[in-house]
């Protein structure tokens, strides 16, 4: 099972990234990077299958990452080939093993695999650091569909068939038929650097007039005001940790 990612901003989660999706059962990972980060890449190298690419221009234009995704997937996934398509931070919680969530799709007759992103959140509502050995869940014990209540999509098309096309970006793919079974992803965004990025963001789309500005414009004002993610203001679900987790978050 091949997997499709890009890195061009932020590369810290990358351990967890990997550890999560071998136990998945991805057996081959395709990363494109921005320059500086080839380095942040090898390092996992000589635990798992990877495959680094740093010529493809990641950064060169927004949405980030779409167009160096589809690159690699033209060199490396075959026309009738299944892969997962995730960003960095999407953890795909896959309820049954991925080839019985594909063997189903395949019955249908559909050509991608819908989630859902469930943004993730400290109890406080804070961003807040990690590093290698954190527990990602623990850490961020809240769930809520924040993008959807900032006025964004938060659905991703994350395991897709052969060589479909993302229609501008992987919320949606061109001539997609969507298999019935719809999966969530555990969004590990907003993390110690998240603000700086969205303030990056909203300057990129800004300038260039695209209209996805004002969600990032939206999660600004929406800090700005609480100075934190209110979580509880966008119908967030603090889910079940032990105690000794609550407390270390």
């Amino acid at each position: 099972m091949k997997l499709f990612t890009t890195i061009y901003d932020d590369a810290r989660l990358l351990g967890h990234f990997l550890a999560y999706y071998d136990r998945a059962g991805v057996t081959e990972f395709f990363i494109a990077v921005t320059e500086g980060h080839g380095l942040a890449v090898r390092q996992f190298m000589p635990a798992y299958r990877v495959t680094l690419c740093e010529e493809l221009g990641v950064a060169d234009k927004y949405p980030f990452g779409v167009n160096a995704v589809t690159k690699m997937r033209n060199r490396y996934q075959d026309p009738s080939e299944w892969a997962v398509v995730v960003d960095l931070d999407e953890f795909v919680d896959f309820p049954e093993p991925v080839f019985d969530i594909i063997a189903d799709a395949e019955k249908e007759g559909a050509n991608i695999v819908q989630a859902i992103m469930y943004d993730r959140f400290s109890i406080d509502g804070k961003p807040r650091s990690f590093d290698a050995s954190s527990d990602l869940s623990a850490l961020f014990p809240v769930k809520a569909r924040f993008m959807k209540a900032m006025g964004g999509a938060d659905h991703k098309g994350v395991i897709v068939k052969g060589r479909i096309e993302p229609a501008g970006n992987f919320h949606n793919w061109k001539g997609q038929v969507v298999h019935s079974k719809i999966l969530e992803i555990a969004h590990y965004k907003w993390t110690d650097r998240i603000i700086e990025r969205v303030r990056s963001d909203y300057l990129v789309t800004s300038r260039a007039g695209i209209p996805c500005a004002i969600e990032y414009k939206r999660v600004l004002d929406h800090y700005e005001r609480h100075g934190r993610f209110a979580w509880e203001d966008f119908g967030g679900e603090l889910l079940a940790v032990a105690p000794s987790e609550q407390d270390c978050a």
